[in-house]
């Protein structure tokens, strides 16, 4: 398997004045749940399509532990689904401080979870690690704004918040935009004019892009596609593809602390 880390470095503006290909962030990417068989594979083809940096987010404990064990190639984000709050988050303070961690997540709330108390108690947990770590909170929202909001005080002391997948209404989009947090967007991007006009519109420095990929039958998304998701991003905001990939890669260093 080629490791992404391992591909000669691009840039946008190269010292010798050569112009380097474009290289890509998929920011949201459950790569723990693919067999070894298939992970190496649909790494080389991110690689292939000049996806340089893959962010592996976990679902729960044990999906943490598969998580931070993944090649080195890829960076980590180790935390508890709200669909898993019930399994608590024993073990996620060691976790977190495994080589490649450089966010908490995916943390949030989801109407289909268990109780809303449960919820809470497990999203708190994880801003308050996150603050202590400095890392970044890997957002999950799912028809369940109003019990975010009532919870969302615990992310005052988070160093940076991203909301995954975005694909809410202008209202919740204003609502991040005001604390200065990013929004990352999926395959939805792609197909739907008002999530169009809420990325056209979005502070141009927090755009994230990502697939949320993860194995499915019928689901054949992949960290390759993020690049069709960020030239869409560029096309609305009238950025070339190479402008696109280089304003969301320093966008992307900068949200989870990495050079740019």
């Amino acid at each position: 398997m080629a490791a992404l880390r391992d591909r000669p470095r691009a840039c946008s503006s190269c010292d010798d004045g050569r112009v380097g290909p474009p290289r890509w962030f998929d920011t949201h990417a459950h790569l723990e749940r693919y067999e070894p068989g298939e992970l190496g594979p649909l790494l080389d083809r991110a690689a292939a399509a000049g996806v340089e940096r893959v962010l592996a987010v976990s679902t729960g404990i044990v999906s943490s532990r598969r998580t931070v064990r993944l090649p080195p190639a890829v960076l980590r984000a180790v935390g508890a689904h709200p669909l898993q709050a019930a399994e608590g988050t024993g073990g996620l303070e060691r976790l977190a401080t495994a080589p490649g961690v450089v966010a908490i997540g995916e943390a949030g709330f989801d109407a289909q979870g268990p109780a809303l108390v449960v919820q809470e108690a497990v999203f708190r947990s994880q801003c308050g690690l996150a603050a202590d770590r400095r890392l970044a909170v890997v957002l999950h929202v799912d028809a369940a704004w109003e019990p975010f909001l009532a919870a969302a005080d615990a992310l005052a002391a988070v160093p940076v918040v991203v909301r995954h997948y975005f694909t809410a209404d202008a209202v919740q989009a204003a609502w991040h935009a005001e604390r200065g947090h990013y929004l990352s967007f999926g395959r939805p991007l792609l197909r739907d004019p008002a999530l169009a006009a809420v990325a056209r519109d979005y502070p141009a420095g927090l755009l994230l892009v990502e697939t949320d990929a993860y194995p499915l039958p019928g689901r054949t998304t992949e960290p390759a596609d993020v690049v069709a998701v960020g030239e869409r991003l560029g096309a609305l905001r009238g950025w070339a593809p190479d402008e696109a990939a280089a304003r969301l890669w320093e966008n992307s260093g900068r949200a989870f602390g990495l050079p740019v």
